[in-house]
């Protein structure tokens, strides 16, 4: 469960440094329900256009702000305090928390480290053969645009293992030795890399239709100008190059490119 939190600057640059380890906030109802394994969304005030996410490791009451900040004051507030009432007095002075909310509710401590990434990794392959690129048409979805074969990872797989299978099921051909062109962060609402292949050596029965639609081959000079997702149209020119090609994305929620570079590596 992902919880939201306000931070003032200063302790939000803490935290983004990995200098803040510890969350301490009024244990009121909305704090009760953050568990262990929840994450924390942190949003910088004022204008909470920037945000940090982080994992909960350890969550610990206190019945007062005295018991809790006694625990950790001197890896947390020594540093900016004399003693531990000074630190108490500057909660409730500081338009924190009063002290009857205080009193009422306890106080609560979430042990927090940086939120790992789980990112939607996937492959695809532009293969060549006199001078054409193998690419498949979508029939239903994606609004019929073009794309390479390939797709998402199973467990266990490396990128090469991942296209090699995704190809051979959307095509019916093996791919003989593909090269790594690059690879393409992306992100939405969620966010992934795709490791961009081509090749130009095959073997095995081709099948003209795929799952996903038709499969056409496309002269190399047109690959440009066909309908395609506008994050791969971007990196179009980079492909069949000697130079590998790193892209950042960000997306809208219809794959629509709002932001993006590209470098070579």
């Amino acid at each position: 469960m992902e919880h939201v939190m306000k931070l003032y600057a200063s302790n939000f640059e803490d935290l983004k440094s990995g200098k803040k380890k510890r969350e301490y906030r009024l244990n009121d109802d909305k704090r009760r329900l953050v568990r262990v394994g929840d994450t924390i969304k942190f949003l910088k005030l004022p204008d909470l256009k920037e945000e940090f996410i982080v994992d909960v490791e350890k969550v610990e009451i206190f019945d007062t702000w005295y018991d809790c900040y006694s625990k950790y004051f001197e890896e947390d507030f020594k540093d900016n305090y004399l003693d531990v009432s000074q630190v108490v007095e500057d909660t409730y002075n500081g338009g924190y928390y009063t002290k009857e909310e205080s009193e009422e509710n306890g106080c609560v401590v979430f042990s927090i480290k940086k939120h790992r990434i789980s990112h939607l990794n996937a492959t695809a392959c532009y293969l060549r053969k006199d001078d054409k690129v193998l690419m498949i048409k979508f029939a239903k979805k994606w609004g019929h645009v073009y794309a390479p074969p390939g797709g998402k990872f199973e467990r266990g797989e490396t990128p090469l293992d991942c296209i090699m299978r995704e190809f051979y099921e959307e095509t019916g051909l093996t791919l003989i030795h593909p090269r790594l062109q690059g690879i393409s962060y992306w992100q939405d609402e969620a966010e992934g890399i795709i490791f961009i292949y081509t090749a130009e050596e095959f073997e095995g029965s081709f099948t003209d239709v795929s799952e996903e639609g038709t499969l056409e081959w496309i002269k190399l000079e047109d690959l440009e100008n066909i309908p395609q997702f506008e994050q791969n149209q971007k990196f179009t020119p980079y492909l069949f190059k000697d130079e590998l090609f790193e892209g950042k994305f960000l997306l809208d929620s219809k794959c629509k490119v709002l932001k993006h570079e590209i470098r070579l590596m």
